[in-house]
C-alpha cells in the first residue's frame, strides 16, 4: 500500500512541477499571495489586502502581460469588497479594454462576471444577463467551477430583479446543486443569501429570513466581514418588507456597526437607505425625510434612489407638502423611464399608485380613483400573468409526461407477446452475465489488493525485523536513533541502552546453539515487558541488543536498565532435560542531550560503558557519565 501511495505522490509531484510554473511564472516580481487566490486574507481583512495589492502597482505594470492581468483582477476583487464602486468600475472597464485574445480563461471569465455585476448595479439588466452568460460559457469550457457557479447565481439574482421569479429560482437551484457538488461552503452561503433576497421579493418572508440566517452563520464562521454586512443588510430589508419595523431598524443599526471596518460614503448610503425606507413605511415621516435626504445626497445606485423618491413622495403627501411630493414622484418616474427592464414591474407601478394618492390629496377624487384603479388593474394583471405562466408550465409538463406514457403503452401493445418474452429473457441473461462478470472482476481486484497489501506488509516486516528474536533489526534501530537525534537536538533527552549477554560463547559451547537461540528469545521477551510504551528494542548482533528510550533522563534510564538486568538474572532458562540455566547481562547506557550530534557517537559512548561493565565483573549497569567524569 505504501508503494502504491508512493507512486501516487510521485505523479502529483510531477503534475505540480508542470502546472505550478503556469501560475507562478512571475513569482520573482509579485508575491505568490497575489498571484494565487488568497481568499482568507482578502475576505477577512479586505482593506489591508487592498493596500497590499496597491503597493505592487509599479511592479505589476513592468511585469509580463498575464501577471499584470492577475494584478488587475486582485485589485478589482478587493475594490468590490471595500465598497469602492467608482474604483471598481474604473478597474473593470480598463481591464476589459486592454485584455487581449489568448489571455488566461480565468481572467476573461472573472472580468465578464464583473461586467455583469456593473450592469446589474446600473440597472442595465439585459447587458448584465449577456455578460453573466458569457462568463459562464468561458468558465464551463475551461472547467472553472467557482466562476461558473457565481455567474449562474448572479444571473438568477438579476432575473429576480425583473420579477422573473420562476426562471430565477430554477437557475439558482442549478447553481446550488453545482456548489453542493463542489462541497464549497462559501459558495453555498452566497447562494443561500441570494435565495433570501429572492424570497423577500416574493413576499415569502419566513423563508427569506431562514436563508439569510444560514448564509450569515457561514460568513461569521469564516470571518468574512463584507459578506457578514451584506447578509445583515438582507435580514434588515426582509424585516422591513414584513412590516416588522422595530426588528428592521435593529438590524440596520447592526449593519452600521458591521460596515465600520471601511465606512465609505458609498457603503454608508445603504445604511441610510435602509433606515430611511423603514422609517417612511413605519409612518415616522419627519425622521424618514431627514434620513432619505441624507441618503440621496450620499449617492447610490439609481434604482435604489428611485425607491427613496417613492417613499419620500408618500411622506410628503402625508405631511401635505404636495409640491415636494410631486417633485419626488417625477424624479422616480424619470428614473424608471430610463430602465426599460423595470417597466411594468411592481417597482414601477408604485409610481402610478402614488400619482393617485397625490391627486386625492390635491382634492381631485375622480382623477385619484381613475389612477388608483388603473394601478390595481395593472397590478392584478401582473399577478395573474405570473400565476398563469406558472400554471402553464406545470400543465405543459404534465401533458408531455402523459403523452410519453401513452406512446409507450401503444408500443407495448403492438408487440408480439412471444417476441417480447424472448427479448426480455435475452436481456435478463445478458444482464446476469454482465453482473456476474463485473462481480468476478471486482472480487479479483479486491483479492489482489488484499494480497498485495499483505505482501507489502510482510516485506516491510521482514526488512525491519530480526527473524530470531522478533525485535527490530540493526538497520531500523539506527535509522530510528538518527531521527531522534534530529528531533530532540536541543529540545530534550533520550537514552541509548546497549545490552550484551554475559559469556554467551560459553553458553553456546556448553549447551549448544539451539539453547543459545532460546536465550536470545527469552531476553527479547523479558526486555519488551520491561520497556515502556514508546521505547524501542532491537537485536543488533549475535548476543547484542540496543534499546532506545525517548523523553528520559539518566536516573530513569539506569532504573529501567537495572530492572531489565535483574529480570534477566532471575529468569531461569530450561534445557531440554529440565535443568535450569542462569543467564546474566551487562548493560552500558548513555543519555543524549543538546550537544549530541549524531547516533554513531551515542553508540560509541554506550559501547564504552558496556565495556566497563564487562571488565568490572559483568551482570551490572554502567552509565557513560561515570567514565566521562573520571576522564
Amino acid at each position: 500500500m505504501r508503494a502504491q501511495m508512493g507512486i501516487v505522490v510521485g505523479i502529483i509531484r510531477v503534475l505540480l512541477l508542470v502546472v505550478m510554473p503556469c501560475f507562478y511564472a512571475s513569482a520573482d516580481v509579485l508575491p505568490a499571495s497575489l498571484l494565487s487566490d488568497e481568499e482568507n486574507l482578502r475576505y477577512t481583512n479586505p482593506k489591508a489586502y487592498y493596500q497590499q495589492v496597491l503597493s505592487y502597482q509599479d511592479v505589476a505594470k513592468t511585469a509580463d502581460r498575464d501577471t499584470y492581468y492577475w494584478w488587475l483582477l486582485r485589485k478589482a476583487q478587493a475594490e468590490r469588497l471595500i465598497w469602492s464602486p467608482k474604483n471598481f468600475k474604473q478597474t473593470v472597464e480598463y481591464a476589459l479594454e486592454i485584455i487581449e485574445p489568448g489571455a488566461p480563461a480565468e481572467i476573461i471569465s472573472h472580468f465578464q462576471l464583473f461586467r455583469g455585476i456593473l450592469a446589474q448595479q446600473e440597472s442595465r439588466y439585459s447587458d448584465a444577463v449577456n455578460a453573466f452568460e458569457l462568463a459562464m460559457t468561458v468558465a464551463e469550457q475551461e472547467q472553472l467551477n467557482e466562476v461558473y457557479v457565481v455567474a449562474k447565481q448572479e444571473l438568477a439574482y438579476t432575473r429576480s430583479l425583473t420579477e422573473l421569479f420562476d426562471t430565477s429560482l430554477a437557475g439558482l437551484q442549478e447553481a446550488y446543486v453545482e456548489a453542493f457538488a463542489l462541497d464549497d461552503l462559501f459558495l453555498i452561503a452566497i447562494i443561500n443569501e441570494t435565495y433570501g433576497a429572492i424570497y423577500g421579493y416574493m413576499d415569502e418572508y419566513e423563508k427569506s429570513i431562514e436563508y439569510y440566517e444560514k448564509a450569515l452563520e457561514t460568513y461569521e464562521r469564516f470571518g468574512y466581514v463584507y459578506h457578514i454586512a451584506e447578509a445583515t443588510f438582507g435580514l434588515a430589508t426582509t424585516y422591513r418588507y414584513w412590516k416588522k419595523y422595530d426588528l428592521a431598524i435593529e438590524y440596520f443599526n447592526i449593519y452600521q456597526e458591521k460596515i465600520a471596518y471601511n465606512a465609505t460614503p458609498e457603503i454608508n448610503f445603504y445604511a441610510s437607505y435602509g433606515l430611511g425606507m423603514t422609517l417612511a413605511e413605519k409612518g415616522d415621516c419627519q425622521a424618514a425625510i431627514k434620513v432619505i435626504d441624507k441618503a440621496i445626497s450620499q449617492g447610490g445606485f439609481i434604482d435604489y434612489i428611485a425607491e427613496l423618491y417613492k417613499r419620500q413622495a408618500g411622506c410628503f403627501i402625508k405631511l401635505e407638502q404636495l409640491d415636494k411630493a410631486q417633485q419626488a414622484i417625477d424624479s422616480a418616474r424619470n428614473i424608471f423611464a430610463d430602465i426599460p427592464e423595470l417597466q411594468g414591474t411592481t417597482w414601477q407601478l408604485e409610481v402610478e399608485k402614488l400619482d393617485g394618492l397625490l391627486a386625492y390629496a390635491q382634492g381631485n377624487p375622480d382623477l385619484a380613483y381613475q389612477r388608483i384603479s388603473q394601478y390595481y388593474e395593472k397590478f392584478i394583471k401582473l399577478l395573474y400573468k405570473n400565476s398563469s405562466e406558472r400554471l402553464m408550465r406545470v400543465r405543459t409538463s404534465m401533458e408531455v409526461e402523459r403523452h410519453n406514457i401513452e406512446i409507450s403503452l401503444l408500443q407495448q401493445r403492438s408487440r408480439v407477446k412471444m417476441l417480447e418474452i424472448d427479448k426480455k429473457h435475452q436481456e435478463n441473461v445478458q444482464k446476469s452475465y454482465l453482473i456476474f462478470s463485473l462481480l468476478a472482476i471486482i472480487a479479483m481486484i479486491v483479492i489482489l489488493m488484499i494480497l498485495q497489501q499483505r505482501t507489502n506488509k510482510r516485506i516491510l516486516e521482514l526488512s525491519i525485523r530480526d527473524s530470531l528474536s522478533g525485535l527490530y533489526n540493526r538497520r531500523y534501530i539506527f535509522k530510528h536513533m538518527d531521527r531522534l537525534v534530529e528531533k530532540y537536538q536541543g529540545k530534550g533527552e533520550f537514552a541509548t541502552i546497549l545490552i550484551d549477554v554475559d559469556d554467551f560463547k560459553s553458553i553456546n559451547d556448553l549447551y549448544g546453539h539451539p539453547f543459545g537461540d532460546q536465550v536470545i528469545k527469552t531476553i527479547a521477551d523479558v526486555g519488551q515487558k520491561v520497556m515502556r510504551v514508546g521505547d524501542e528494542m532491537a537485536r543488533i548482533g549475535g548476543e547484542e541488543f540496543l534499546c532506545i528510550c525517548p523523553r528520559i533522563d539518566e536516573s530513569q534510564a539506569i532504573e529501567i536498565a537495572e530492572r531489565l538486568r535483574e529480570s534477566v538474572s532471575t529468569t531461569h532458562i530450561y534445557r531440554d532435560n529440565g535443568q535450569p540455566v542462569k543467564v546474566t547481562i551487562s548493560v552500558g547506557l548513555v543519555v543524549a542531550d543538546q550537544n549530541t550530534k549524531d547516533s554513531q557517537s551515542l553508540y560509541i559512548c554506550a559501547d564504552k560503558a558496556l565495556y566497563k561493565a564487562k571488565n568490572d565483573g559483568k551482570n551490572q549497569v554502567v552509565a557513560y557519565s561515570e567514565i566521562a567524569s573520571k576522564s
